[in-house]
């Protein structure tokens, strides 16, 4: 059973994680869209208890975890129950920095010098969770960054603005990255316009190395491989 925080804050945006993203996903979860719940970070009810779940997925969000957040408590909290209990956790974009605070401490997400924006390639190691995507590419979009981790993590992706676009915690199935390998060539793009239009430091920074739409898609091989592993 997965259990998926939806991060994001904005209505539009919010909705179309679930409606849109989600069941896109889920097309490598098992195929037809069962044993998942996915509860809004946004508003007062209680995160899930790990107990009924196997794996948890972490959204972005346009909060900034180098900031404290109303709920950053109850939600590192959640981490730490899915970590301690040996279940495979994957955080993207502010899950990446929130898993990376949880476990790691505060002080390891921060303000970046540089901020990301558009179609990037990134950097890897040999790792699980890019088995059978050998050049990553996928839309970036941060103002914040995961810096400094402890000898416990290994960083498994990075770019020349960003140190530590990924990483695995040492022997464990834990997972961030800093893009977001969830959106398809259509919603990235769409994304991307958005944040052109309203981001004031997104012009400047943005960059665009897709060559082929279509390598898109392979990004849906991390989330395949991350539903395929089992607890330890």
């Amino acid at each position: 059973m997965l259990l998926t925080l939806n991060c994001i804050v904005a209505d539009e945006p919010r909705t179309g994680f679930t409606k849109k993203v989600m069941p896109r996903l889920m097309t490598q979860w098992n195929g037809d869209g069962t044993g998942h719940a996915t509860v809004d970070l946004l508003g007062d009810a209680a995160l899930p208890d790990h107990a009924a779940f196997t794996h948890l997925l972490l959204s972005g969000s346009e909060l900034s975890a180098a900031e404290r957040n109303p709920r950053d408590d109850e939600l590192m909290k959640c981490i730490r129950g899915f970590a301690d209990a040996g279940k495979p956790i994957y955080g993207i974009c502010y899950g990446h920095q929130m898993v990376a605070r949880a476990l790691a401490g505060d002080a390891v997400c921060r303000r970046a010098a540089v901020p990301e924006f558009g179609w990037r390639t990134c950097r890897q190691v040999d790792n699980p969770l890019f088995d059978g995507v050998p050049e990553i590419i996928a839309i970036h979009s941060h103002y914040d960054e995961v810096h400094d981790l402890p000898d416990s993590f290994q960083v498994i992706a990075s770019t020349d603005d960003c140190a530590v676009q990924g990483f695995q915690v040492q022997g464990r199935p834990i997972w961030g990255t800093q893009f977001h390998p969830e959106m398809s060539h259509k919603g990235g793009t769409s994304m991307m316009q958005g944040n052109l239009r309203t981001e004031p430091l997104a012009p400047a920074h943005y960059v665009d190395e897709l060559d082929d739409p279509a390598r898109v898609d392979d990004n849906l091989r991390l989330f395949a491989n991350f539903f395929a592993t089992p607890p330890v």
